[in-house]
């Protein structure tokens, strides 16, 4: 029989202290700045270090490293979700793993056992070092979902100084590892294997950080059956979220001819480049999002001023990307042009992409699990569905990524509408 431990307090406010502060906003923000900008650099090194179709193969591993990556970040949604509820009073489980970081590890293996399976979509999307890419994904399954399992403890306990720390550096090893691999002129699957060395991050924190380590140990409110059915809707809809959100171009070159993804980097830049201004800032603040509905007990009072910044910000952003885009996409060299028309449907696309990721934490947050993942999947079949036309590659993504996630954000919206918090129909 498994065991529960009372927690006596009701503060709102975790063992970091004092709960999401202006100081704290500060920190998440330049954190996830300096993200966003390593993220930037790394494009353009790539771009300028490699030839057009290396960097298409280049952008399709980018795309499955974060394809995997997002979708363990499911671990971090319900690592957040159940120590945020202990934080606010809830029982914290007594099981052995209840403790997110151990629960996360069994995730993690699972996830590396489903990549080793897809070995024969490897070999048509790594065709040169099939081998090599699957297994450093494998291993980086294994690891990252530590790293996932302690940034959801961090946000969810309110040590959001750490958890800045540790999307900072991150980043930085990511963007130091890379930089050293085009230095030396290392091949393609150098620069590949050089993206791993993020996973530095949270292992250097569990070793030199006390807050870290206590986060570490932070308990859930339910124990291994629980952690699993839910995180495994997070997960469901976590991938369907990434495929979205970083594994754009595992589509296009799964759905477009050999010819025409030869072709495609310079409209995959532009899909990273026009969304990296608005999803890596949101991500950074999701779990600040989540703790915040969930302390406003189902009121979605506060739901209601985010959604107004996105769609202006995403109007704005359209604006400015079809006057100064192209120019701007020059950086990366000539070959990277696209046109004005283009970037501004991108730029608009991020923001809905943006939108139906707030609306997915609103659903989770209040505990409809299941709401979560049908949005998101529902969005990523409309948006394959849609790569499908027989119309130009540009316009084909245009369309994938304006109309899919305002599906997922449809279901999203009406179910927070009718469905009251923590009710049944998650």
């Amino acid at each position: 029989m498994t065991r529960r431990e009372t927690n006596p307090t009701k503060a709102v406010s975790g063992p970091g202290g004092g709960g999401f502060t202006g100081k704290s906003a500060s920190r998440v923000g330049i954190s996830s700045i300096i993200s966003a900008l390593a993220g930037v650099l790394i494009l353009l090194v790539t771009s300028r270090t490699l030839s057009i179709e290396e960097n298409a193969d280049f952008l399709a591993f980018w795309a499955a490293l974060f394809f995997v990556q997002g979708t363990l970040g499911g671990i971090q949604a319900e690592s957040t979700r159940s120590t945020h509820a202990v934080v606010l009073g809830a029982p914290a489980h007594g099981g052995w793993f209840s403790r997110p970081i151990l629960s996360g590890a069994l995730i993690g293996v699972g996830a590396a056992a489903v990549i080793l399976a897809l070995w024969p979509l490897g070999r048509h999307l790594f065709p040169g070092n099939t081998g090599l890419v699957m297994t450093a994904l494998a291993v980086f399954a294994v690891l990252y979902s530590g790293h996932a399992a302690l940034a959801g403890s961090l946000q969810g306990t309110d040590r959001w100084g750490t958890f800045a720390n540790l999307v900072t550096l991150e980043s930085l090893i990511r963007f130091a590892a890379i930089g050293a691999a085009a230095l030396l002129a290392a091949p393609l699957i150098g620069v590949e294997l050089a993206c791993i060395a993020s996973l530095a991050a949270w292992l250097s924190l569990i070793i030199f950080s006390p807050a870290a380590r206590s986060a570490a140990g932070a308990r859930s409110d339910v124990g291994l059956g629980g952690t699993l059915r839910q995180t495994g809707y997070a997960l469901l809809s976590a991938a369907s979220s990434a495929t979205l959100v970083v594994g754009f171009p595992i589509l296009v070159k799964m759905t477009a001819t050999p010819e025409e993804y030869a072709l495609s980097a310079p409209l995959l830049l532009a899909v990273s480049m026009t969304r990296a201004p608005i999803m890596i800032p949101l991500q950074a603040f999701q779990g600040v999002a989540m703790n915040l509905i969930m302390q406003a007990r189902g009121s979605l009072s506060a739901f209601v001023k985010p959604v107004g910044a996105i769609l202006l910000v995403g109007l704005v952003g359209a604006g400015l990307a079809a006057l100064v885009g192209p120019s701007l996409m020059g950086i990366f060299g000539p070959d990277y042009r696209i046109s004005g028309w283009v970037l501004a449907g991108l730029t608009f696309a991020a923001s809905l992409i943006a939108l139906i990721t707030l609306t997915g934490t609103a659903a989770i947050a209040l505990g409809h699990h299941r709401v979560y993942s049908i949005g998101w999947i529902l969005g990523t079949v409309v948006s394959v569905l849609l790569l499908l036309l027989p119309v130009p590659l540009d316009l084909r993504c245009v369309l994938s990524l304006t109309v899919g996630p305002l599906a997922g954000i449809a279901v999203h919206v009406i179910a927070l509408i009718r469905l009251p918090s923590g009710s049944t129909a998650k």
